[in-house]
């Protein structure tokens, strides 16, 4: 019984000083260390059961993926920004697909978040965390920039203050 407790407290250290999910306002997002590396491809299931595969975008439009978790408070915050970047750029070509990370996240937590939030944009389940560890996910929310080329531009556990700017570079429709 200690021995459990013991291991649940340091669970719960652990995660809470995992990177990412906890970064300050005054940490500065940086650029992929692999930027203009050819992203992973992919392909998951939106909430809607609608198949989406990173390399369909290639040619067409940049795309902004975002992973995150329904418990993750940054990941909660940084909902309205999402919600408006998805009515100002998406006119301008720009994919945003919100990808789950599935880790200690039931599907029906995801289901019920999505309608909470009205979320615009697709949300992409990662069940077993497979998309999350291709793109070297360490704490949530995680964003990369994938230009029109399948490029990616940008990664940072932050939105840029920018987005335009690295949208401009990630050449838009």
């Amino acid at each position: 019984m200690i021995k459990n407790k013991c291991y649940t407290i340091i669970f719960l250290v652990i995660t809470l000083l995992i990177p990412g999910c906890g970064i300050s306002e005054e940490q500065q997002p940086s650029m992929a260390s692999g930027d203009g590396v050819l992203a992973p491809d992919f392909s998951l299931k939106s909430l809607d059961g609608q198949q989406f595969t990173l390399s369909a975008f290639r040619g067409k439009n940049p795309v902004y993926l975002v992973f995150w978790a329904t418990w993750c408070p940054y990941c909660i915050q940084e909902v309205p920004l999402l919600k408006e970047l998805h009515a100002k750029l998406s006119p301008k070509g720009l994919k945003i697909l919100a990808v789950n990370i599935g880790y200690n996240d039931p599907l029906l937590r995801v289901q019920a978040f999505q309608k909470k939030y009205e979320l615009p944009y697709p949300i992409l389940y990662d069940n077993n965390t497979m998309v999350a560890r291709q793109f070297g996910v360490i704490g949530v929310p995680f964003s990369v920039l994938v230009d029109r080329d399948g490029k990616i531009v940008y990664s940072s556990n932050r939105t840029p203050d920018n987005l335009e700017a690295f949208l401009e570079k990630a050449k838009p429709a």
